[in-house]
Parts: structure tokens; C-alpha cells; sequence
């Protein structure tokens, strides 16, 4: 018979297995620069330089053969909380922001699914909401996108920007992002990586 200790001792042991996993990430990046960390699960968080001088953060499998963030974080048109740019840091005269509208840009969350399975069909139902048309149910309720679409677990990041060093500002210009120094919170869902189901 298990005395009180013991179960106490496998109660605890048991925590970790059923509580997600979080990761912390910090860094440096300078423009044109690619940023890669693994995170475990055969997914990398990766920044891809863009053309609009600042970058893109993505959840790659290892392979870098998708980014996983892409459908299943909104808006589905133009710039993303996933889209760094430097525009995003200045004024439309392009000098640089104050400091309080700064704080509400460096913070940037996101989800990821977890797999490419998961992406086909996350990616499918974000074309059928965007894209398809609109389908009329017999009770005369309007329906857009797939009702038995049912999202899979997500994964989910908190990026913040803690330095941004920017170039080529003031009138007649086109501001750049020279360089950004950031942390990143990484949580994967417990129950969602191979071998917890």
C-alpha cells in the first residue's frame, strides 16, 4: 500500500507531464539577418528578413518548409502582429514614435499550429473564411467558412521587441531597421506534441 509520502512524491512527478511547455528566448538581430532557435517538438522560431526592412517571425518545422504562424493568426490581410516592420516604429513625417506609442509596438503576440497535418487544414478553413462563399443553413442563419472545422491545439508566442535601432529618419527618407534586440515566450501545448495524445 502507498503511504501518504509516496503519493505525495508521484503527485508532484505528474505535474510536469500534463503542464505545457514555455521557452525562453532572447537575441540579437541586425537587418538582412536571419534569427533561428530551435523549440523543440521539430519546430523552430525563426525571424526571416523581409523586404520592408524589418522581419517576419515564424514557426518553421526543422526543414524550414512552411511557417506555421501564417494561418491561424489574424489579420488575414496586410500586416500581422508576426510582421515587424520598420514603419511600424515611426511617424508619418518618419521621425521615430514617443516612447509610449513605442511600448504598444515592441509587444507582439501569436499562435502556431503544431504540425504540417494541422497547417493543410488550418490553412484551408482561413481560404474558405476569407475566399469561399458565403452558405445560407435551412434555418436561414448565414454561414462563412467550414462549421466542422474544429481548430487544433495551438501553440502560442510573446515576442517583445526591447531595442529597436533605427536608421535613415527625418523628411524625404525611407526609415530602416537596423537592428532589433528582443526576448520571446514560447508556450507548446503538453498534450499536442508526438507521443503525449
Amino acid at each position: 500500500m502507498l503511504s501518504l509520502r509516496n503519493l505525495v512524491f508521484l503527485a508532484v512527478l505528474a505535474v510536469p507531464l500534463t503542464a505545457d511547455t514555455n521557452l525562453h528566448i532572447s537575441g540579437t538581430v541586425s537587418a538582412g539577418h536571419a534569427f533561428r532557435k530551435e523549440i523543440g517538438s521539430g519546430l523552430a522560431l525563426v525571424l526571416v528578413p523581409n523586404d520592408d526592412s524589418g522581419w517576419t517571425i515564424e514557426v518553421q518545422p526543422l526543414d524550414g518548409s512552411d511557417n506555421f504562424v501564417r494561418c491561424v493568426t489574424l489579420p488575414l490581410h496586410g500586416p500581422t502582429p508576426a510582421d515587424v516592420l520598420a514603419t511600424q516604429f515611426v511617424t508619418e513625417d518618419n521621425n521615430r514614435l514617443p516612447e509610449a506609442e513605442l511600448s504598444e509596438v515592441k509587444k507582439r503576440e501569436f499562435q502556431f499550429v503544431l504540425n504540417a497535418a494541422d497547417q493543410k487544414k488550418a490553412c484551408a478553413e482561413m481560404e474558405e473564411e476569407a475566399y469561399g462563399q458565403p452558405k445560407t443553413a435551412p434555418d436561414g442563419t448565414v454561414i462563412i467558412g467550414n462549421p466542422e472545422y474544429e481548430q487544433p491545439l495551438l501553440g502560442s508566442g510573446s515576442f517583445r521587441i526591447k531595442r529597436a535601432q533605427l536608421s535613415d529618419l527625418g523628411s524625404g527618407q525611407r526609415a530602416h531597421l537596423e537592428s532589433i534586440n528582443f526576448e520571446a515566450e514560447i508556450k507548446l501545448p503538453k498534450n499536442g506534441l508526438p507521443g503525449q495524445h
